[in-house]
């Protein structure tokens, strides 16, 4: 071989070696929708920032800006669709987003992940638990009616409704209760979540004495709310299932069962369990009452991530982070992870990296995407008030 020829080879091998192994750096945003005139929106915030801080604003190669969209109006703490639509599309239009995080209900989901998917923009979410977003079987059309270009750019790292339905009326079982009635929320979530709590418990031999639905629609009139617990307590159940949100409607619901039995147990999914409760209703009116969350609280994982971000976001709030605030947490770092790995900073690019992404470690200890996007395994946990407080009490199957 001549020293031209081997001079050549040589230059070759080193620009092969070079373009695998030194990516090209540049800026990339990712983008946080979260309903800011919230408390919990606020704290969810707090744990994304955390995140980037950790990572020193930095995804591999690629420096990371933060692009934080409003999903409430100005004084205001209601989620506005419009507004989320409005923040969708003005991400589609910017190339340099190449992630979303959020958005915070399943309600806006349905409405901006289409948008995002026709721009290739990989969207992950800590708090959307509508099962049709990821899964056949719901609603008409789902989930492929979301995925408009075929590709399935939506993750998330939360279990959905069918996983925490399902767990709650195991766990009723479990602690000795034989009859339940439901009463639920006429929207989405609340029938969601109701049916498929109904169906695993017929299938365990858990009895439905009966069930009832309430509007989420404005607020819910006294005499409604009161009508709708004397039928629920005429049938005498053990335990009450309520199937709703704090803030639509479900406290009014809360309110009326305590005002005419002190003392039934009740237990709602995620939409019950969260700390806005406290503000909405008396301290004795919150006795006896569980929830389930789709994400084990991180101060109940026993991972060194999640130590380390718990004790660093007390010492930086004051405050222990929620079941969601560790979701959201470890929806963005997964993120950060997949736009380090990919090989340009592209919206495509870092798609591809999170389909690819294979086994991830983080606050939830190692986990995977599955072929649907939802994270697996997926944990469920059993919450109770105590003494004014949302508490772990254990982890469910």
């Amino acid at each position: 071989m001549t020293i031209k020829k081997l001079l050549v080879i040589t230059i070759i091998i080193g620009l092969l070696i070079s373009g695998c192994v030194n990516k090209p750096s540049g800026n990339v945003k990712i983008a946080f929708s979260v309903p800011l005139g919230t408390t919990y929106g606020q704290d969810s915030l707090h744990a994304v920032e955390m995140a980037i801080k950790k990572a020193n604003g930095k995804a591999g190669p690629y420096n990371v800006e933060l692009m934080v969209l409003s999903e409430t109006e100005p004084n205001s703490e209601s989620i506005s669709t419009p507004l989320v639509i409005q923040n969708a599309e003005k991400v589609a239009q910017d190339p340099s987003v190449v992630g979303w995080v959020g958005p915070d209900s399943s309600r806006t989901a349905k409405e901006i992940i289409p948008i995002l998917n026709r721009a290739s923009v990989t969207t992950i979410s800590g708090s959307n638990t509508w099962p049709g977003l990821t899964k056949p079987g719901y609603e008409l059309g789902e989930p492929g009616i979301y995925y408009p270009t075929g590709q399935r750019t939506y993750f998330r790292t939360v279990a959905s409704d069918e996983v925490q339905g399902a767990a709650a009326a195991r766990w009723i079982q479990k602690m000795g209760y034989q009859k339940v009635y439901i009463i639920y929320g006429e929207d989405v979530y609340g029938k969601g979540v109701a049916g498929v709590f109904e169906i695993t418990a017929k299938d365990i031999g858990l009895g439905i004495v009966g069930k009832s639905g309430f509007t989420t629609e404005g607020d819910l009139p006294t005499a409604t709310a009161e009508a709708l617990v004397t039928k629920a307590l005429d049938a005498s159940p053990d335990i009450i299932f309520l199937a709703g949100s704090v803030g639509s409607n479900a406290e009014y619901i809360v309110r009326a069962i305590r005002q005419a039995n002190a003392t039934i147990p009740l237990m709602g999914p995620d939409g019950i369990a969260v700390d806005d409760i406290f503000a909405l209703l008396e301290k004795e009116q919150l006795e006896n009452i569980y929830g389930t969350v789709v994400a084990i609280p991180p101060a109940n994982l026993d991972t060194p991530a999640a130590r380390d971000f718990v004790r660093s976001y007390q010492n930086e709030y004051g405050k222990t982070p929620s079941s969601y605030d560790g979701a959201i947490y470890e929806a963005v770092n997964v993120l950060l992870y997949a736009i380090g790995r990919a090989e340009q900073p592209t919206r495509e690019a870092v798609f591809a990296s999170m389909q690819n992404l294979g086994e991830y470690s983080g606050i939830f200890g190692t986990w995977h995407f599955d072929p649907q996007g939802d994270i697996s395994p997926s944990a469920i946990g059993g919450m109770k008030v105590v003494d004014g407080a949302w508490t772990f009490v254990e982890t469910l199957k």
